[in-house]
């Protein structure tokens, strides 16, 4: 379930618009490859950069409005409400909200950039 508090909220710009941001988890609160989950409130017009260098995967779940995700030099890729954008790693482009749309993002460590970093082992307390 997610509440959304507008108090909680951080303004950031995405884009060239002004973009509702909140964090719901970020990779230091779990043991996984998960870098982390954001609700965002987009804007007409507003975007969200999608770079390789990021070294992520992401799914796009657009829960009201609808997105499109914009390849460099490419085709955009539409999604309305109830639907998922999911970029591989290495996409390049920006995400684009067609009208004022709320996205959840999950973005996950790429299984090659996973395998280049040591095994993360929890801490265990002694008993």
């Amino acid at each position: 379930m997610i509440v959304v508090d507008a108090s909680a909220q951080v303004s950031v710009i995405a884009g060239v618009a002004e973009a509702g941001w909140q964090c719901l988890i970020r990779r230091g609160m779990l043991h996984s490859e998960c870098e982390g989950v954001e609700l965002w409130d987009l804007p007409v017009g507003g975007t969200l950069p999608v770079r390789a260098a990021h070294g992520v995967e992401e799914a796009v779940l657009v829960l009201v409005g609808a997105a499109a995700f914009v390849a460099d030099h490419g085709t955009p890729v539409r999604a309305g409400a109830g639907q998922v954008l999911l970029l591989p790693y290495g996409a390049q482009g920006e995400i684009r909200a067609d009208g004022g749309s709320r996205l959840l993002t999950i973005r996950a460590l790429a299984g090659e950039v996973s395998r280049a970093l040591p095994p993360r082992i929890p801490e265990l307390a002694p008993a």
